[in-house]
């Protein structure tokens, strides 16, 4: 079936009322026919009965005279006439041997035998006979016979006959008044059909306009009601709603951060590429002094030095993002990876002037050491690299709850209020970066948040109050060294 389901609940529903309206009346019919048919056979039964015992006491009245047991026929079958007109039953008299010696219905069955029919031969023995047959018309006719007793001797029999309605008569006569219930019968199950259909599938309708609108609107969202099924299915389809909602938005998002990626990128190389591609050119005329030659040389191989560098920090942080759990992962000790961080970096620092110091113990964490250590290592050379001659930088590791964290605080100038928010965006640098010379990519921190973000923690740039630039780092802590929880 390829209908709605409205038209499937309105055809189902009138298939059960009108199989449950037939089976109904097929029992509630043969029950009023089995009742008529023992209310007709208790007054047969009655007629019967008394017929015979008042013949009874008639014939004995006769053998008692001394005569001959005579039996006024005509007599009988006129009394018998007029007893049946009032009952609308018909009695009749027989014999010992089953021959019909009186009938209220006339003279047309006088003389002829019964003595075959076996309500008659149970009655000629003494017992009480009934017997239930169908009539050429449909109806159903009941026979009852009744022994005649004189002195202890069945000397006859009293058969008295009925006909009573059936459930094909029934059908026939009432075939117009049936007709009519039947109709009327259906056109209320058609409408209460229809309005429950309609109830039924109104959450259902809600659905289809809510699915429809979806692909215009993925903000579109139903309201759950109706039976616990279709609350179910529209509770699945809000469910469905906010993840198409949400990997729409990511997906604009995605789209988002690769358009401006590409920009950067492009930004960035074009740079360096046009510093290379002037020296070449410049080296490529014939009056360039040896000093400018040097020079220009010298720019060609800063540039390209440049240019691996970024090449290389892109290479890290597609590698970083694009991670699906592949890194190995195991206990860390922050101590430890930041002792041998800032001792890689002491001869930079040194270089600038800077004191590197390690403060504290935080709990150990489950990550990849080498990317923590590159997250230190990152975090203290961006710090050395804005701190002046005779500055210090600080690495104080602590715990808040079951976190560790990681806080590198320098006595710079700090942070400009302006640039808090976009620090850590992909090639974003301050302008105080950009105005040094050491100022890289910008794809450090890019790179650091990266790493935080891929082993569940969060990193915070802010400006001390005494002056400098702090970045807090925080990361999940084992349980095991997070208080033994």
């Amino acid at each position: 079936m390829r209908g709605s389901i409205r038209t499937r609940l309105l055809a189902a529903f009138l298939m059960v009322a009108v199989l449950s309206a037939a089976g109904l009346s097929y029992y509630f019919l043969t029950q009023i026919e089995a009742y008529g048919l023992r209310n007709l056979e208790t007054r047969l039964y009655t007629e019967a009965r008394v017929s015979a015992a008042l013949l009874g006491a008639m014939y004995e009245k006769s053998s008692s005279a001394g005569g001959e047991i005579v039996i006024p026929a005509k007599e009988i079958s006129s009394a018998l006439a007029d007893v049946s007109s009032e009952t609308s039953s018909r009695l009749r008299v027989l014999d010992a041997k089953g021959v019909v010696l009186a009938d209220s219905g006339g003279a047309d069955s006088l003389g002829s035998s019964y003595a075959a029919r076996p309500e008659i031969a149970k009655a000629l023995t003494g017992a009480y006979g009934a017997d239930t047959r169908r009539t050429e018309l449909g109806r159903v006719a009941l026979y009852v016979a009744a022994p005649i007793r004189t002195g202890g001797t069945i000397v006859g029999a009293t058969y008295a006959s009925s006909t009573t309605f059936s459930i094909l008569t029934l059908l026939s006569d009432y075939r117009r008044q049936l007709g009519l219930a039947v109709l009327v019968f259906a056109l209320a199950t058609f409408v209460l059909a229809e309005m429950l259909g309609r109830w039924l599938t109104r959450p259902l309708r809600e659905l289809e306009v809510g699915a429809s609108a979806l692909a215009a609107d993925h903000s579109v969202r139903v309201t759950p009601e109706g039976p616990r099924e279709v609350r179910a299915l529209a509770e699945a389809f809000n469910r469905l709603a906010d993840d198409i909602e949400n990997s729409s938005i990511e997906l604009h998002e995605e789209e988002r951060r690769k358009s401006r990626f590409v920009s950067d990128v492009s930004h960035e190389l074009r740079t360096p590429l046009t510093a290379i591609r002037g020296a070449a050119e410049t080296l490529m005329a014939d009056d360039v002094s040896i000093d400018d030659r040097a020079r220009f040389l010298s720019t060609i191989v800063s540039e390209s030095d440049r240019l691996a560098r970024l090449a290389s920090d892109l290479l890290t942080l597609q590698r970083i993002e694009g991670a699906t759990g592949e890194l190995p992962l195991s206990r860390v000790d922050l101590r430890q990876v930041a002792a041998i961080a800032v001792e890689a970096l002491e001869p930079v620092a040194s270089e600038r002037g800077v004191t590197v110091e390690v403060h504290g113990e935080a709990p150990a964490v489950l990550g990849d050491r080498d990317r923590i250590q590159q997250v230190v290592a990152n975090l203290v050379d961006n710090a050395t690299r804005f701190t002046p001659k005779g500055g210090l930088v600080t690495v104080t590791l602590s715990r808040d709850d079951d976190h560790a964290v990681i806080e590198i605080a320098d006595t710079g100038a700090g942070i400009p209020e302006g640039d808090l928010p976009r620090l850590f965006d992909r090639f974003y640098r301050s302008e105080l970066s950009r105005a040094r010379t050491s100022g890289g990519a910008g794809l450090g921190l890019a790179i650091v948040r990266a790493i935080v973000t891929g082993h569940g923690g969060t990193i915070e740039a802010a400006n001390r109050v005494s002056g400098g630039a702090v970045l807090t780092v925080r990361l999940p802590a084992l349980k095991d060294e997070a208080g033994g929880r």
